[in-house]
């Protein structure tokens, strides 16, 4: 039971920061109250969303979409993310299929926790809830690759869940009463599983080979390239968070960003160059950071279960 909170990125300094710290204006929100799962949102204003996210914000093989396809259909602006991947360079097609794969666990997530049938008697409420099957294999059991991304990308979240280890739970208010129990959950019980399945689970990638394919005579033109593709990436995820603010559906667009953060911390986490600095002072993580790193490996873990639930079925 991880501490139910989060923020609403809303400030211009936290906009242009590399790392989203606490301040003053955050939205307290209580997860456990507003769980992930169908909303409705849909139509016009979704759909440009995914477009957004995935022939704007990805990285794409070439500059005249030569591999876009026009069908309106949400489930193909994945494809734009999907082709090309072997011609990309390593950091490339790690942000693409991370990216794909929490898409194919937000899809999952809604086919599970479905609304099948509406209330009758209460405007904009439904009254049965169930799994979807259909919609499940029509966004992500059929296609071997958004199953493939969503391993990738809960790998991703469990690398960087054990690097970070106790400055994860340093980033919570020491002290705190009220998060005592979360706390202690997470260090006696939660942690060590977490650590133990990472050490039995075998390496999906490299993260010391990300930034190897580079060109440059020396050295100092090596490093200006790894720092120009670290800004790059960042400066991805910093789109990404502005493209999750213009989400209509305030439950959509909380997920949407506590997701956002979590794989963009990740990603920082395990890229980080300073493994010694990092072992021995800790990685500084923001309660909010900390706070999307848990979770977000939560909601990819989830997402493998719900695909051997619709498999069964």
């Amino acid at each position: 039971s991880s501490v139910p909170f989060f923020f609403d990125e809303s400030s211009e300094e936290r906009q242009q920061s590399t790392s989203i710290r606490d301040d003053d204006t955050a939205v307290v929100v209580d997860l456990r109250l507003n769980p992930e799962r169908y909303t409705g949102y849909s139509g016009q204003s979704a759909e440009k969303v995914w477009t957004s996210i995935h022939r704007d914000n990805c990285f794409q093989q070439n500059e005249d979409g030569d591999d876009d396809d026009d069908d309106d259909d949400e489930d193909d602006d994945d494809d734009a993310s999907d082709a090309g991947y072997c011609n990309l360079p390593g950091e490339q097609r790690l942000y693409n299929r991370i990216i794909s794969g929490m898409h194919s666990s937000i899809s999952l997530h809604i086919a599970h926790s479905y609304c099948l049938e509406m209330d009758p008697e209460r405007i904009a409420e439904c009254k049965t809830w169930g799994r979807n099957a259909t919609l499940a294999h029509d966004r992500v059991l059929r296609r071997k690759d958004r199953l493939e991304n969503l391993y990738v990308a809960f790998a991703v979240m469990l690398r960087a869940v054990r690097k970070a280890g106790p400055s994860i739970a340093a980033a919570v208010p020491a002290g705190d009463p009220y998060y005592a129990d979360s706390i202690s959950e997470w260090t006696e019980h939660l942690q060590p599983e977490i650590t133990k399945m990472a050490e039995s689970c075998p390496p999906t990638f490299d993260e010391t080979s990300l930034f190897s394919e580079m060109g440059g005579g020396g050295d100092d033109d090596d490093d200006d390239d790894v720092e120009s593709k670290r800004l790059e990436l960042n400066r991805r995820f910093r789109h990404l968070m502005e493209i999750m603010r213009c989400v209509g559906c305030d439950r959509c667009k909380l997920w949407g960003t506590l997701q956002t953060l979590g794989v963009g911390t990740a990603l920082r986490i395990i890229l980080d160059e300073d493994e010694e600095s990092s072992s021995r002072d800790g990685i500084d993580l923001s309660r909010q950071e900390a706070v999307a790193l848990v979770h977000t490996l939560e909601r990819f873990s989830s997402a493998l279960v719900y695909i051997r639930d619709f498999q069964e079925v």
